[in-house]
């Protein structure tokens, strides 16, 4: 499910940047249910964007930022390892805000301390929902969302 809300997060971030009308922001959940999710799914979703957007102005000063004008390029090692796909994805995150540039790094360090000789686009979500989602350590929480393994229930 979290690979889930990651795909919902990152689909509304990029609406979010482009340019609408007051109405068009009706129909995204709208749209979203046409894409296959959930209510429960598409809520929880704006309930962490708004949540996140929150926290993020107040964690800011304290992180780790590249500077503004800058781009993280992989090392071939990782470029061996994390495909395209995956990095672009990644950045897409990045530029939209889901992950901060000290997530950036953290979700890059994951997918080499894997194992695996391919990091694809799933991994990538899977890594960066157990990184923003806080489920990392199995506590299967984030700021009082309980997430329910195989149901839609947020309890």
């Amino acid at each position: 499910m979290q690979e889930r809300l990651i795909e919902i997060i990152v689909y509304l971030l990029g609406e979010f940047k482009q340019p609408q009308e007051d109405d068009s922001y009706k129909d995204l959940s709208k749209q979203l249910v046409t894409l296959g999710y959930t209510e429960s799914e598409i809520n929880l979703a704006f309930s962490w964007i708004f949540n996140h957007l929150q926290e993020q102005q107040a964690a800011m000063e304290d992180e780790f930022q590249y500077a503004p004008d800058s781009s993280r390029i992989l090392h071939d090692v990782e470029r061996m390892i994390i495909s395209a796909e995956a990095y672009g994805y990644l950045l897409q995150m990045t530029h939209l805000g889901l992950l901060s540039d000290f997530e950036l790094e953290l979700v890059i360090e994951r997918a080499l301390s894997i194992g695996t000789s391919n990091i694809s686009i799933d991994d990538v979500k899977s890594i960066a929902a157990s990184i923003i989602f806080g489920t990392e350590s199995g506590s299967n929480s984030y700021n009082g969302f309980y997430f329910s393994q195989g149901t839609n229930t947020i309890h």
